[in-house]
């Protein structure tokens, strides 16, 4: 019997081992019979175009933190992926396309692919100095912060400073600090690099004209349309986090600079994503600095 043992002992469990693996198959078999699958989740993708610069942060990140919360109510995951609006203009042509985009107003080539649109963050431009109180203006004293994709020179003519000279955005700003130039018309983007800067500076918004919009739509051929409507709507319940972005909405506030920049009314405005051919119109009327011209071709 002692002799037996060491051989009946590993048996023993490889008989018991058999047992409980049938049990549990068995087990896993009723229960999928029964109607108990696993719990499946969406993925919701989301595109972001930064058209034109922001306050500060990024605005992907931010898109990317509040689907992070959404997640957590909803049964999804959202993945956002920052691109420019060539390589969005690409993907689109080779028919990749997200459940939702985020995009500055005045793109073009979404117009075949969104149905409507929420802004859900928004700059404005203005007028800054060190050392004047606006009383001065003229195209000899100031320098334009040329942006990005967004249409600056066109609020320079609405602001009858057409012919001020251009440079890139922080090109423009450290000719302002150099006292090269007594004023710069900029964006929120600028007040916050004077901020950072610490010198002491006044703010004049600009009300002739505003492009600085971002947008967010559904695209039509989303297979996750609901959530997708759903995720928006979370977005914009958000809106008192765009401080952190450094740009408004109807319901931000501020208590330092940017409180001028926030309830703004504007004369013209260009708001929404547009044709390809109409961002040409506004780019030949921008050229030809016909402010009739511009003014019948903004909202």
């Amino acid at each position: 019997m002692k002799k037996f043992y060491p051989v009946a002992k590993p048996l023993f469990c490889f008989i018991m081992c058999v047992a409980l693996i049938i049990s549990f198959t068995c087990l896993a078999v009723k229960n999928t019979s029964s109607g108990a699958a696993p719990e499946s989740s969406s993925v919701l993708r989301i595109w972001q175009i930064d058209g034109f610069e922001g306050g500060k942060g990024s605005r992907a990140d931010y898109l990317q933190q509040t689907g992070n919360q959404f997640s957590k109510e909803n049964n999804c995951y959202v993945t956002v992926t920052s691109l420019s609006s060539e390589a969005v203009r690409l993907n689109l042509q080779h028919g990749n396309v997200p459940d939702i985009i985020s995009y500055p107003a005045g793109i073009y080539g979404l117009e075949g692919i969104i149905n409507g649109y929420q802004t859900w963050c928004s700059g404005a431009y203005c007028l800054l100095t060190l050392n004047g109180d606006f009383s001065d203006v003229n195209t000899n004293n100031t320098i334009l912060n040329s942006g990005k994709e967004n249409f600056a020179k066109a609020c320079a003519i609405l602001c009858e400073l057409n012919g001020c000279t251009e440079d890139k955005p922080t090109g423009a700003y450290v000719k302002l600090i150099n006292n090269e130039y007594k004023y710069l018309l900029g964006t929120q983007r600028d007040i916050f690099r004077l901020k950072t800067r610490g010198v002491a500076f006044a703010v004049k918004p600009l009300e002739q004209y505003n492009d600085l919009y971002q947008n967010i739509s559904v695209v039509s051929s989303s297979n996750n349309k609901e959530q997708a409507k759903k995720y928006i709507e979370y977005l914009l319940s958000q809106s008192d986090g765009i401080t952190k972005l450094g740009l408004v909405t109807e319901q931000t506030v501020y208590d330092d600079e940017m409180k001028a920049m926030a309830n703004l009314n504007f004369q013209f405005k260009l708001a929404t994503a547009v044709s390809a051919d109409k961002r040409k119109q506004i780019e030949n009327g921008i050229e030809s600095g016909d402010i009739n011209i511009l003014k019948s071709l903004l909202n």
